[in-house]
């Protein structure tokens, strides 16, 4: 098979090196750390590109490429793409259109609003109680949420984002609780979970945490993921491909879904590739198709792993019970004041 995977991420990287291992498959990238790195600038070199080498499957893990219509492009030529549409990736590249998305369908989430001039934004904070989250509307390395606890550091915020060209930004009630993200294969039309995790500040994830009961995750399921994948659907926007679920599990349990992630994230994507049962070819391909739910069976996880990431660096630690994967993480002494900090949370 020979395969192109279109991203600079860090699941660009590891997913090269998963193909990569089947002596078979000639893997192209445009990550720069990847050998066989390939340059592609446009979305017509990149057509021509799978054309000249006789590319069998496009692999997209950002979400710039699908913005720019190569999904559709790559199709029309009958090239396979593993991605979502462009029509369908709005939910997770901007915030307020996510947000709308939301509360039109009845989804439970924190209050909000979308504010396009900062003095609305100011009109908003000063009628409000504290704390709130603010944050842009689109996807942006550089810039943060920012967690307020009064109209001083809420006018700073505001200001310094609209400071930042941000035509919008999106305040909403903060809502205490433990950070969670669902993973859901989809063909468009259904969706079977993956995996799931408890994230902490964005540096520290522990995977199948045993506070989401089987009760919990069935009311995630039937009350949010299945209501969005059917709501996409119905306006024509059907969602194919991975798609992340983020949450705030309140401590009695109540789940406020805050936005979606269109593919493995970088805290995330180790567990993907090494603990998860699939051959992702057959899986990605099988998807495209629509068949992938009948040749595939998605079983539980029963896993105890917790990953790390400090500035590039990130680690996975695996254990084969929840008591030595505790011991394991005592001995390495990795991030220990942030870690107690999530145990404190995670209660683990």
């Amino acid at each position: 098979m020979r395969i192109l995977i279109l991203g600079k991420n860090y699941s660009a990287e590891k997913f090269f090196d998963y193909f990569n291992k089947n002596k078979e498959d000639i893997v192209f990238s445009t990550n720069s750390k990847n050998k066989n790195y390939i340059e592609l600038l446009s979305v017509q070199e990149i057509l021509d590109f799978c054309l000249a080498n006789d590319i069998n499957l496009v692999l997209i893990t950002e979400e710039n490429y699908i913005n720019e219509g190569i999904q559709e492009l790559l199709s029309a030529n009958n090239v396979t793409v593993f991605s979502p549409s462009i029509d369908a990736i709005n939910i997770c590249a901007s915030k307020a259109y996510s947000k709308k998305f939301i509360y039109k369908n009845k989804i439970q989430s924190p209050k909000f609003i979308v504010a396009e001039k900062p003095q609305n934004a100011f009109e908003f904070v000063n009628s409000s109680i504290f704390p709130l989250a603010i944050k842009p509307d689109n996807h942006n390395d550089f810039e943060t949420v920012y967690f307020i606890e009064n109209k001083k550091q809420a006018q700073d915020a505001i200001s310094r984002y609209f400071a930042n060209d941000n035509q919008k930004i999106i305040i909403e009630d903060y809502i205490e609780g433990k950070n969670v993200r669902f993973w859901v294969l989809t063909d468009g039309y259904s969706a079977k979970i993956l995996f799931k995790s408890a994230i902490y500040q964005n540096e520290i994830a522990l995977f199948e945490p045993e506070f989401i009961t089987s009760e919990i995750e069935e009311k995630i399921y039937k009350d949010m993921i299945l209501p969005t994948i059917q709501a996409l659907a119905s306006q024509e926007e059907e969602y194919i491909g991975i798609l992340g679920f983020d949450f705030i599990l309140t401590y009695d349990n109540k789940p406020y879904l805050l936005g979606f992630d269109s593919f493995f994230d970088d805290l995330n994507i180790d567990f993907a590739l090494e603990l998860l049962p699939f051959d992702w070819r057959k899986i990605f391909e099988s998807t495209v198709i629509g068949d992938v739910f009948l040749n595939n069976t998605f079983e539980k996880i029963n896993a105890n792993a917790l990953c790390f990431k400090e500035n590039e660096n990130i680690e996975m630690i695996c254990a084969n019970n929840r008591t030595n994967l505790k011991r394991y993480l005592k001995e390495l002494e990795i991030n220990t004041k942030k870690l107690k900090e999530a145990e404190k949370i995670w209660k683990y």
